[in-house]
């Protein structure tokens, strides 16, 4: 079996891991500017607490 007929070109790696790193930092920067959708992602996340009232995380 050939390994270069399964792995994809490092050229496409490093395309989709900019694409989605852009899109990561897309996301963050409107999440920050947008009241509605900080207060969404807030209210959804989940929230880790030990018995004296630490984060975990």
């Amino acid at each position: 079996m050939n390994i270069k007929n399964v792995m994809p070109p490092a050229t496409s790696i490093v395309r989709e891991g900019l694409i989605t790193l852009g899109g990561i930092l897309l996301a963050a920067f409107i999440i920050s500017r947008w009241p509605q959708a900080k207060k969404f992602v807030e209210s959804n996340s989940l929230t880790v607490k030990d018995q004296a009232g630490n984060t975990i995380f």
